[in-house]
């Protein structure tokens, strides 16, 4: 385990940063008959499943049953993901290529620095970001175990050794107060529940100065546009965003510095945590 992924790290039960991995046998829900290291709380005793190189924060957290959730955990569908369903379900309301050349752009991500990609799927986005910072820290953190396994599988053919893939729920970040100088997140965004508290959690975890990067969708374009959008709201349990709504968001957590891009529906914005962020 990285030493300076595990500095990051909280427990969610009692909020002590002193986790260690501590070599023992895990047998759980997701993995049966599994030899594993695990992360311990030094304080409450708590422990993390560290299997397969994916650490699991989540490992008692119902799944939702919304389509969306759904999607993300069904097999056969995360298999093709990355190369086919992703940029066919972006092409209608945004440009998949657009979104990751502007991502890049405001991201400005320089050698050595600590990055968080939140809702990282597969880690399309993720491999991107590490093969930019080389020796800093790249933690890829999202809920779907099946979209994790196949994220570690194609990262294990790229050999990027600064990659850590965490399993654990957005409400409920295990991270330390200021361990990130970026947080990402494309894709998953307009998925989270509760998005004053993710705004929150998220300026608490930014190191001052740092940068917050998102791509996700807005509500509009014409009238059969935006009656499929709320069809989709309604089946799925999508979120599509007015501007002035995530304008709000990132004011109310404390960000500063908003700037967007938009095509389409599509939007990218950039804000940051100001360097002498109490």
């Amino acid at each position: 385990m990285n030493a300076n992924v595990l500095r990051k790290l909280i427990c969610l039960n009692c909020g002590s940063p002193r986790l260690s991995n501590t070599a023992i046998s895990v047998v759980g829900r997701h993995h049966k008959d599994a030899a594993s290291e695990t992360l311990k709380c030094g304080v409450c005793g708590s422990v993390y499943p560290y299997c397969d190189g994916i650490i699991d924060f989540a490992d008692t957290v119902p799944i939702s049953s919304n389509l969306s959730q759904w999607a993300m955990e069904f097999r056969p569908l995360v298999t093709f993901y990355e190369h086919i369903w992703r940029p066919m379900v972006t092409k209608p309301f945004s440009d998949l290529d657009w979104e990751i050349k502007t991502v890049q752009k405001l991201l400005n991500i320089a050698y050595g620095l600590d990055v968080l990609d939140l809702g990282c799927g597969p880690g399309n986005f993720t491999r991107l970001i590490a093969d930019g910072v080389k020796s800093g820290v790249v933690i890829g953190f999202d809920l779907s175990l099946p979209m994790l396994k196949q994220g570690l599988r194609t990262i294990a053919k790229t050999n990027a050794l600064n990659i850590t893939l965490m399993r654990g729920d957005v409400n409920r970040l295990p991270f330390a107060e200021s361990s990130f100088d970026r947080i990402h997140c494309s894709g998953a965004l307009h998925l989270f529940p509760n998005l004053t508290r993710v705004f929150m959690a998220i300026y608490n975890i930014l190191k001052p100065g740092g940068l917050f990067v998102a791509a996700t969708y807005c509500h509009g374009g014409g009238f059969v546009k935006r009656q499929i959008q709320d069809c989709i709201a309604a089946s799925s349990g999508f979120h599509w965003f007015e501007l002035q709504e995530l304008q709000d968001l990132a004011d109310e957590a404390g960000f500063i510095g908003w700037q967007h891009f938009v095509r389409k529906q599509g939007i990218v914005f950039c804000v940051g945590k100001p360097e002498m962020a109490v």
